[in-house]
């Protein structure tokens, strides 16, 4: 499955020294591929259910992002299946942040910030960060299924164990 999404919302101001990434922070993240490749998990936990395939900038300044979600695995499937029906339609991006001490006022500052992946999540840490557009194959590319995981556990708490 194809999923299209907003990852992070507008760049905050090139002034900004916090957490947030900066809008300099996603032209560089997009100019450098940083995203692609980048495993899909589900709320940040366990195995990559997909990865990052693509990243682009809408005209709003978001960091947006095309991902595919692989159903070989459980976790994949049912990941699909809570997109199709909307249990999870939040993106929440993982990404650490190089913390820099100044000497002599020992201020704290931002440094580089690195994607680890990107999570479907129910409720996303960001107002904003959601999946808008999502595609399955066509049905001549899809597996027999009588051999994936599609009718797999729908209760996200007894899946996950969260």
């Amino acid at each position: 499955m194809l999923i299209c999404g907003i990852a992070n919302p507008r760049g905050e101001e090139d002034v900004y020294n916090g957490l947030h990434l900066k809008d300099m922070e996603i032209d560089e993240i997009i100019g450098e591929r940083a995203m692609v490749g980048v495993p899909v998990k589900i709320e940040h936990k366990g195995i990559g259910i997909g990865r990052v395939i693509s990243a682009f900038k809408d005209s709003e300044g978001c960091l947006n992002c095309v991902m595919e979600i692989e159903d070989k695995e459980i976790e994949g499937a049912i990941a699909q299946e809570w997109i199709r029906d909307n249990t999870a339609s939040e993106l929440s991006l993982g990404y650490v942040v190089d913390i820099n001490q100044s000497q002599p006022t020992s201020r704290l500052s931002a440094g580089k910030k690195k994607v680890l992946e990107v999570s479907i999540v129910r409720k996303g840490a960001r107002q904003g960060c959601h999946i808008y557009s999502h595609r399955q194959p066509p049905q001549s590319l899809l597996p027999d299924p009588d051999t994936t995981a599609r009718d797999a556990i729908k209760d996200w708490n007894q899946a996950f164990g969260i």
